[in-house]
């Protein structure tokens, strides 16, 4: 068996490519000859798959749901497994994605606190009636240690760092771990993929979104005559945490702070206090990325958001001591978005964009993004069949 560790897989001009690398015969010792697999050619391979993507946030059906719906259509069968909560069960209803619920779903205190256990079993069950060949989830490894009890490998998408448990659990119960390019924290070699894209190019690549600018006459709003706010609802506590989360008062402060200066838009799918429900917009939860893709700027301590923002074209502001790798190339690389600590410093940048004191060519910086990133769902359809191809899913 070719150990699939030898596989690179490269986005060329659109076009996906897998590059084979072999030790030449009669030459030098770490030479290396080039052998080229097409996309086409991999994709006639038909053998059917059973595929499990695991979802534990709201957003993994985003990432997830067109390489679920491409799959199927090739005739693989796929079993997706998230646990229950009123917006993950609203996206999954709308892209009616084929779905076990698992674990316990209860507020009282009794089953909160044995809730990590029980998800795990839930989740063996589920998946011991599904038997799947391939096992995909994003920044964690619900299975974990129980892996070994599958004959399936279990493929982690990955962009920020891990704490310690969830790192050592990733780390030593996955078979493969998937970075973006810009990811540069020390992952296991041996288990190491990457790619040259954002988890949020798996759904807002120009292959994949275009925006439906209905929303805006719903709303009764131009394009750019508004910004949107975005409150992650359980703030992920990074190793580089320089801040405290923000405090609901902050949250207040900031929203009436740019209500002064534009119309103003909550994020529904994340956190919202009380006083700020009156700035929720009357549209369900997948016109979201329509809503963003025509605002003037998004701001707030959700990273993923701002990833959408920053990839559909839109500044962002990210108010956290945390970051992601993937807001951080867009902050260094390509200067569409900038990551602060505090409120006082997003309000002074928010008024100053918003202001036009400063204009920065922000459909500039978005050509750059999708010149140099590829479609991370054709990625993940070309990583499934080089797995099969090589003997690497039993």
């Amino acid at each position: 068996m070719i150990p699939i560790t030898k596989y690179q897989i490269i986005d060329k001009g659109g076009i996906v490519c897998i590059y084979h690398f072999s030790l030449k015969i009669q030459s030098s010792p770490g030479s290396e000859s080039i052998r080229f697999i097409s996309y086409t050619f991999i994709t006639k391979a038909g053998v059917v798959l059973k595929i499990s993507p695991l979802i534990t946030r709201s957003y993994h059906v985003d990432l997830f749901q067109n390489f679920m719906k491409e799959i199927e259509n090739e005739g693989h069968e796929v079993m997706a497994f998230s646990l229950k909560d009123n917006l993950t069960k609203s996206l999954i209803e709308t892209f009616k994605i084929k779905n076990d619920y698992y674990g316990v779903h209860s507020e009282k205190f009794f089953y909160k606190a044995i809730s990590p256990l029980y998800h795990r079993i839930s989740l063996l069950q589920g998946l011991n009636r599904f038997d799947p060949d391939l096992i995909l989830s994003v920044n964690s490894l619900p299975l974990a240690p129980f892996t070994y009890l599958f004959d399936a490998p279990s493929v982690v998408f990955l962009d920020k760092q891990l704490g310690k448990k969830e790192e050592h659990l990733v780390f030593n119960y996955s078979d493969k771990i998937v970075t973006p390019d810009c990811y540069h924290y020390d992952v296991p070699k041996g288990k190491h993929l990457t790619h040259s894209s954002y988890h949020t190019l798996a759904y807002l690549h120009p292959n994949r979104f275009t925006p439906d600018d209905r929303v805006l006459e719903k709303l009764d709003v131009d394009q750019k005559e508004y910004v949107v706010v975005s409150f992650e609802e359980k703030p992920h506590l990074e190793m580089d945490l320089k801040e405290e989360p923000l405090r609901r008062r902050q949250m207040i402060d900031l929203v009436r702070f740019l209500d002064d200066h534009s119309r103003v838009f909550l994020d529904e799918r994340g956190l919202v206090p009380e006083p700020l429900e009156k700035y929720i917009p009357s549209i369900p939860p997948r016109q979201y990325l329509d809503l963003i893709a025509n605002a003037r700027l998004v701001i707030g301590n959700e990273p993923i958001t701002s990833s959408e923002a920053g990839v559909l074209g839109v500044p962002w502001i990210y108010v956290s001591g945390s970051t992601t790798y993937s807001l951080e190339d867009q902050e260094l690389r390509y200067e569409i978005g900038s990551q602060v600590y505090n409120v006082e410093e997003a309000e002074e940048l928010a008024e100053m964009i918003l202001t036009g004191e400063v204009e920065p060519d922000f459909e500039l910086s978005r050509k750059h993004i999708l010149k140099d990133k590829t479609d991370l769902t054709n990625w993940m359809l070309t990583l499934v069949k080089v797995f099969k191809k090589f003997g690497y899913l039993k």
